[in-house]
C-alpha cells in the first residue's frame, strides 16, 4: 500500500513544472504588463498632444473657454478609454481569456448594477453639464455652496479651486445648485461713507471725477459710471454709492482700485470719514417732546 502512494506522489511531482518555467513565465508576464503600461503612457501622451493641437489650430475657431472644457473632457476621455484597453489586454496577457469574460459580464453585470448607479448617475450628469455648456474651465462658480474657478470637468468629476487654494473635487452626480459668475457683465459698487456735516455736492463731485480716471486707468469698465448719490442715512454716516459695469468677474479689483483713489482725493479735499469714536450726531431743530 506504502509503495502504491509514494509512486502515485513521484508520479504528481513529475508532472508539475519546474522551478525555473514558473520563475520564467511570471518574469514573462510582468515584462508583457509592463510594456503594455509603457505603450499606453505614450499613446496618452500622443493622443492628448495631437487633440490639443487640432483644438489650438487656426482651422477650429471657439472661444478659449469652450476649447479648455474640451481639451479637459477629450482627455478625460482619451485616458479613460484606453486604460480600459490596458486593462483587457493584461487580462489575455496573464491567460485570461476575454470572450469568457464578457460573456460572464451579463450575469455580474445584474449584480454590480445596482452598485453603480451613482457611477452612471455621475457620467450621465457630466454629459448633461457639458452638452448644456453649464460651465467650463476657467469659469468662477458656486457649486454647492462651494465658490471658486473650474480646473477641470471630467465625465465623473468637477474640479474646483477656491481663491486661497484649496481644490474642492466634486462628483457630477452631487452637484445640485450651479451658479455662474462669468456669463455676464459684473457690477462694481462702491460705497463711501461722509459725515453729516461733509458738503454733498462737492463729495459727489470728487467721486465722479475719480471713477472717470479709474475708467480711463483700465480697459476692464465696459459700462456706463453711475453715480447714485445719497444710499441711505445711517447712525454715524450718509452713504454714497457708485456703480460701474465691468468684465466678469473683474468688479473686484475696481472696487478696490477705486477705493484708494476716493481716500487720496477726500484726504486732499479735507474730507473725513466719519468713525462712530468720533461721531457727534447733528442737531435738528423742532418741538420739545410733550410740546405743540
Amino acid at each position: 500500500m506504502w509503495s502504491n502512494i509514494w509512486s502515485a506522489m513521484q508520479k504528481n511531482i513529475a508532472n508539475l513544472p519546474s522551478f525555473e518555467i514558473l520563475i520564467w513565465g511570471t518574469v514573462k508576464d510582468a515584462l508583457k504588463i509592463l510594456l503594455l503600461y509603457l505603450l499606453s503612457r505614450i499613446a496618452i501622451r500622443v493622443l492628448v498632444s495631437v487633440i490639443n493641437k487640432l483644438l489650438r489650430s487656426r482651422a477650429v475657431k471657439m472661444q478659449e473657454r469652450k476649447r479648455k472644457t474640451l481639451e479637459s473632457l477629450l482627455d478625460n476621455l482619451t485616458r479613460y478609454s484606453i486604460y480600459f484597453i490596458f486593462g483587457l489586454m493584461v487580462l489575455q496577457a496573464i491567460g485570461l481569456k476575454i470572450t469568457t469574460l464578457l460573456a460572464g459580464a451579463g450575469i455580474a453585470g445584474v449584480a454590480l448594477g445596482f452598485g453603480a448607479q451613482s457611477l452612471i448617475k455621475d457620467i450621465l450628469t457630466g454629459f448633461f453639464i457639458l452638452f448644456e455648456d453649464q460651465y467650463g474651465v476657467g469659469d468662477l462658480v458656486k457649486i454647492n455652496n462651494f465658490t471658486g474657478t473650474v480646473q477641470g470637468i471630467g465625465l465623473r468629476l468637477t474640479r474646483i479651486q477656491a481663491w486661497t487654494g484649496e481644490v474642492e473635487v466634486i462628483p457630477n452626480g452631487q452637484i445640485l445648485q450651479v451658479t455662474n459668475y462669468s456669463r455676464t457683465n459684473s457690477l462694481a459698487v462702491i460705497d463711501v461713507g461722509v459725515g453729516y456735516h461733509t458738503n454733498l455736492d462737492e463729495a459727489i463731485e470728487i467721486l465722479r471725477r475719480v471713477m472717470s480716471e479709474v475708467k480711463a486707468e483700465t480697459d476692464v469698465i465696459v459700462g456706463d459710471v453711475q453715480i447714485l448719490g445719497v444710499q441711505s442715512l445711517r447712525q454715524s454716516d450718509i452713504l454714497l454709492r457708485v456703480t460701474a459695469e465691468c468684465l466678469p468677474t473683474q468688479q473686484y479689483g475696481v472696487q478696490r482700485r477705486a477705493q484708494q483713489k476716493i481716500k487720496q482725493a477726500f484726504d486732499e479735499a479735507g474730507i473725513e470719514f466719519p468713525s462712530l469714536q468720533n461721531f457727534t450726531p447733528p442737531i435738528v431743530a423742532g418741538p420739545m417732546p410733550g410740546k405743540s
